[in-house]
């Protein structure tokens, strides 16, 4: 399947229907994350997800964009990217001079694999010689079957 199946009200695919690329470029900051918390939010509403695979989705956003700002170098940029085929697929990654990407050794991450159906992290080096580039990449699939 190439792009997530969309559905409206009456059964007819919406006009506008999300493109199957989003990118997102903010500042690395906590009070910031109801932006990425939406832009998943209003992608899952307008495919096939469902009630709770939107309500794990906002939640899974909501970690994983946590736990990369707690990381993130002063005046850093979060970039996210929301990619719609047969799931969801967010990646995150921001710039961090010392710290490690979060693991499983941290209860978000824990958090993370029961609300994901994949989930990775790593650490790769940035432009700037100084900094690693921490990324955080997460995928839902919408449930079938379901209410």
């Amino acid at each position: 399947m190439d792009q997530c199946v969309h559905h409206s009200a009456n059964g007819a695919r919406p006009a506008s229907s999300p493109p199957p690329e989003i990118e997102l470029r903010m500042p690395a900051d906590r009070r910031l994350l109801f932006l990425a918390r939406l832009v998943a939010e209003s992608i899952a509403a307008t495919t096939e997800f469902g009630l709770d695979d939107i309500d794990d989705l906002r939640l899974a956003v909501d970690e994983g964009v946590s736990a990369l700002v707690v990381r993130a170098d002063d005046d850093a940029i979060l970039d996210c990217t929301f990619r719609c085929r047969d799931r969801l697929t967010v990646s995150l990654w921001t710039s961090s001079s010392a710290m490690p990407p979060p693991g499983p050794d941290e209860v978000g991450w824990h958090v993370l694999r029961a609300l994901t159906d994949s989930l990775a992290a790593w650490t790769e080096p940035a432009q700037d010689a100084r900094a690693w580039r921490i990324c955080l990449e997460f995928t839902k699939e919408p449930r079938t079957g379901g209410p």
